[in-house]
């Protein structure tokens, strides 16, 4: 009986805790966190991309019996706090995390868990540009800003589906990340990349529409593919190209090989690299600032994305 009820009262706790995790103590979404709890801590999360902060309380904790497996290679840093008690851990991907306390021994086990063994599709969408990098401007209005409403739309969209795709998110404030660190990222956890952004040409207001920059497999070639679905980067680019323009009803500007780009080159899952229109034409820029039509973008890309894994092949 004892049992029982002690097994209800963890169970209680860890759905409770499932849901306490979905907003931040300012109500936004955590950053890339997924957290799996099963013992009496509260988690935290640091200003700073891809750290956790586990804070403990109500219980004893001998800090240096403190054990976190890390058989996914997820961590390179771990910071230990006896006082006030807690562990910080620095992550060069999103992670999951299964946690456990052994009243006997006042230890905290952590097991590190890659997304990917858990969630059987994963799309890693980019917010171009961010903190100092603005992207392109048209006046006071920053294409970095576009972007990230527009991802969050996006975001929201594979949150409240059944799409069975889970979605993450290379930021989600204005902050900077180094492009090295956003293709790791998606190589690490991810099956598909799109990274979302927005035009501009400064010698003419009239020039306007769609197009999505790509890459021929060669960094697949080269990397070997990380991700666990096969589909072109052209095809892929493609299939969020027509869906964009079918959607927006804005010109077709088609594809765009793009070696030079970074992102694409160090990319080796397949990934789309769209520019939505151009922000230095009037009524595109009134567009791509409008909410409603920022939902509209959103919603193209997700049934862009689902159709692509739809018509990708498995690599396992």
């Amino acid at each position: 009986m004892l049992m029982a009820a002690i097994a209800i009262g963890i169970f209680a706790y860890y759905i409770t805790n499932i849901v306490a995790v979905d907003e931040d103590a300012e109500g936004r979404v955590p950053r890339y966190l997924e957290h799996i709890d099963i013992s009496l801590l509260r988690t935290n999360f640091d200003d700073g991309a891809l750290v956790y902060t586990f804070y403990y309380e109500n219980i004893e904790v001998d800090m240096w019996r403190h054990h976190v497996s890390d058989s996914e290679g997820l961590v390179y840093s771990i910071m230990r706090s006896p006082y006030p008690s807690f562990i910080r851990i620095y992550t060069n991907a999103p992670a999951i995390f299964l946690t456990e306390y052994d009243y006997a021994t006042r230890t905290v086990h952590i097991t590190v868990i890659n997304p990917r063994n858990v969630f059987e599709r994963i799309v890693v969408i980019d917010p171009g540009h961010g903190g100092a990098d603005d992207g392109a401007t048209v006046g006071n209005i920053r294409e970095s800003d576009i972007v990230l409403d527009i991802s969050f739309y996006l975001y929201a969209l594979f949150q409240n589906s059944n799409s069975g795709i889970k979605a993450y998110m290379t930021r989600i404030d204005d902050s900077f990340v180094e492009i090295a660190n956003r293709a790791e990222f998606a190589n690490t956890v991810g099956d598909m990349l799109v990274s979302v952004h927005t035009n501009a040409y400064r010698y003419s207001a009239t020039v306007a529409g769609t197009e999505t920059l790509f890459l021929d497999d060669s960094s697949m070639d080269r990397y070997g593919n990380l991700g666990r679905f096969n589909l072109p980067n052209s095809v892929f680019s493609q299939i969020m190209q027509d869906h964009l323009v079918e959607e927006l009803g804005t010109r077709d500007r088609g594809l765009v090989e793009r070696p030079d780009l970074r992102l694409l080159n160090e990319s080796s899952i397949p990934a789309a690299y769209v520019e939505i229109d151009f922000k230095t034409n009037p009524q595109a820029l009134a567009n791509l600032t409008n909410s409603q039509y920022q939902q509209r973008i959103a919603q193209a890309l997700y049934e862009g994305i689902v159709h692509a894994f739809a018509l990708a092949t498995s690599n396992e």
